[in-house]
Formats: C-alpha cells, sequence, structure tokens
C-alpha cells in the first residue's frame, strides 16, 4: 500500500520577525490540520525540523487539499516548500511519531524538499512510480 508524505519548509524562516509568535501559530496550525483532516491522515503533522514539518496522508487522499489549507491558515506573508513522496512505508507502527517512521515515501519526500529548495519550487512531488 502506497502512502503520501508530505514535508514542509518555509523560505527565508530567518528573516521571518517575531518568530516565537510564528512558532507558536505554525504549532497551532499543525494541531488544527490534525484534527480537521483526521480522516485522510495516517500520521499527524508535527515540527520536525526547525520551520519544517511532516505528516503522512493515507493512500489517494487528495494532498492539495493540505497544501491550501496551509495557504490559508498561515500569514500570506509566509512562503513554504512542500515535497510529496509516494510509495510504501517500512515501518507500520502509527503510535509512533511522523518522524519515526520510514520507507521509500519518506526518502522520495526528501529528495523532493531538497529539490524544491535548490531549485526555488514551491511544490515537489516524486513517486515510486515515476522514478
Amino acid at each position: 500500500m502506497n502512502y503520501i508524505t508530505m514535508v514542509f519548509d518555509i523560505k527565508n524562516s530567518k528573516m521571518i520577525e517575531q518568530r516565537d509568535a510564528f512558532q507558536n501559530l505554525l504549532i497551532n496550525t499543525l494541531k488544527k490540520c490534525n484534527l480537521d483532516f483526521k480522516n485522510i491522515i495516517a500520521s499527524p503533522f508535527i515540527i520536525t525540523l526547525g520551520d519544517e514539518w511532516q505528516g503522512l496522508l493515507n493512500e489517494n487522499s487528495k494532498y492539495m487539499d493540505i497544501i491550501n489549507f496551509f495557504r490559508n491558515e498561515l500569514p500570506s506573508s509566509i512562503d513554504f516548500y512542500t515535497g510529496i513522496g509516494i510509495g510504501e512505508i517500512s515501518v507500520h507502527n502509527f503510535e509512533l511519531t511522523v518522524n519515526q517512521l520510514d520507507g521509500p515515501a519518506f526518502n522520495l519526500a526528501r529528495k523532493a524538499i531538497k529539490y524544491a529548495k535548490k531549485n526555488n519550487c514551491k511544490l515537489v512531488i516524486l513517486s515510486n512510480s515515476l522514478v
């Protein structure tokens, strides 16, 4: 079974004024996302590194709804990269947090976010059927 790993990273996050306030806003936005989309989330979104966050969706979920949610909930002055990996996962213990899970979907998402940041792309999607 395939899953959709989503990794988000704020563009130019070091330039954000009042980073503490933004970090609190991001935490609350993640909580709201996890609640609003609980029916498609396999492993809830959490902050994984500074201003980067990650989550895992069930197969065939509407990942654009999640992207649009963050675009609508975060201030318009905040822009972010999105890397998506679609594929299998090797750790299926969903009592673990998303950063403790592993597998091809996560590897693809990590490659996608690195490519997005390097090439200034808002969204990069990699799938095991495309690589």
